[in-house]
């Protein structure tokens, strides 16, 4: 085929609007061999996966918390990204790890990824039954990256179910579950697959030392009880009554890895009979980090200046991207938040969808594979 890879976002609020916009799209004789599909749980997916799977366009999809399209976001609605990709350029790999171990089947899964390619990047996504299972992502990503080598290309979220926190899915032609581990494997040889994980966010004061953590549970911070220095850092002097209705989403902590490379952590609630903090994915004793602050507005002009110079300097054009933005940036942003997609869009000014996750999967910048929060992912694709 050779560098002409053709792509088209279409979006809509029921099946007949994505059936009546899929045959739009087609019209002018464009054929789509692939659908990034990320679709509301309140919407028909089995209707949508006959709809496409009889066109025989091969489907990854995964289930939203809210849906882009170009920079628009659509809530409880259909964003679908269709590319006519050479078929041999990609595989779709979807496994089920109910009843096993969710790392063993990574691994597996990527093995076979690395018979199909000499060089497989990774567009990921993961379902969870249960809210607890959250961070399963980080598992995922870790036995990619394992697996395949560090240097390995993956990104990703993890799907959502409209802030429901009940379960979520990931489907494709065949199958639909809320235990899927969902691959779109790409030739890295005839696809470049470039993206970057972009927070914005502003780390403030000195560095901390967790010194005392068990799972995702931080107890002690530089030996001292984990909330009396969090409420210190808030300035806040609250009686054990106020902490119940104390909201923490708003507190944010940048770990700061070997490599120097940082990666967001969001605080999700108290415990103090222990004194503990709970953050989303894994920490531990000797870990270090560095409260961070909500972001402000100019974080969404610094997200798209990084595109810029991305665009400049690593990838100067691409087919179509594709956006894993964090459910919390919404509500954080609100209505900015499609200024931020506009930004990133606006530098390469190709077709983009995408959905707001429950957990971002990407590189950070100058760093490893990460489970991300808070954090825009985007990915731009380009056929050679």
């Amino acid at each position: 085929m050779g560098n002409n890879m053709k792509a088209k976002s279409i979006k809509g609020k029921s099946t007949d609007e994505i059936k009546s916009a899929l045959e739009k799209s087609t019209a002018d004789g464009f054929k789509p061999t692939l659908a990034l599909v990320f679709i509301s749980v309140k919407q028909d997916i089995t209707a949508i996966i006959s709809l496409l799977d009889g066109q025989n366009i091969q489907i990854f999809g995964a289930t939203s918390s809210g849906e882009i399209s170009g920079s628009d976001i659509s809530h409880e609605a259909i964003s679908i990204l269709l590319m006519d990709m050479e078929p041999a350029n990609f595989r779709i790999l979807f496994n089920d790890y109910a009843g096993s171990e969710v790392v063993e089947v990574a691994k597996a899964m990527t093995q076979k990824a690395l018979t199909i390619f000499a060089r497989p990047a990774f567009l990921l996504s993961n379902s969870v039954e249960k809210p607890q299972d959250m961070g399963l992502g980080e598992k995922i990503v870790q036995s990619i990256s394992h697996t395949a080598g560090n240097d390995v290309t993956i990104w990703g979220g993890s799907s959502g179910d409209d802030l429901m926190f009940k379960e979520t899915f990931v489907f494709n032609n065949t199958n639909i579950s809320n235990k899927g581990i969902l691959m779109l494997v790409l030739n890295e040889d005839k696809i470049v697959v470039n993206g970057r994980a972009a927070s914005g966010m502003t780390p403030i004061g000195t560095e901390k030392v967790i010194t005392k953590s068990e799972g995702s549970w931080i107890l002690e911070i530089d030996n001292q009880p984990a909330t009396d220095l969090v409420m210190k850092y808030m300035g806040e002097n609250l009686s054990p009554e106020d902490f119940k209705d104390f909201n923490l989403k708003h507190i944010f902590l940048s770990l700061i890895r070997e490599n120097k490379s940082s990666i967001i952590r969001a605080t999700m609630g108290f415990n103090m009979d222990t004194k503990g903090i709970a953050v989303t994915g894994k920490i531990k004793p000797g870990d270090k980090f560095r409260f961070t602050l909500m972001p402000e507005f100019d974080v969404l002009t610094e997200v798209s200046e990084n595109a810029k110079q991305f665009q400049q300097t690593e990838m100067p054009e691409a087919d179509a991207l594709v956006m894993f933005s964090c459910i919390g940036r919404i509500d954080a942003f609100g209505p900015m938040t499609s200024e931020e997609l506009e930004g990133i869009q606006s530098v390469y000014n190709v077709p983009m969808a995408g959905f707001f996750t429950y957990g971002e999967y990407g590189r950070a910048t100058g760093g490893n594979n990460e489970f991300h929060n808070m954090t825009c992912c985007w990915v731009a694709l380009k056929e050679k």
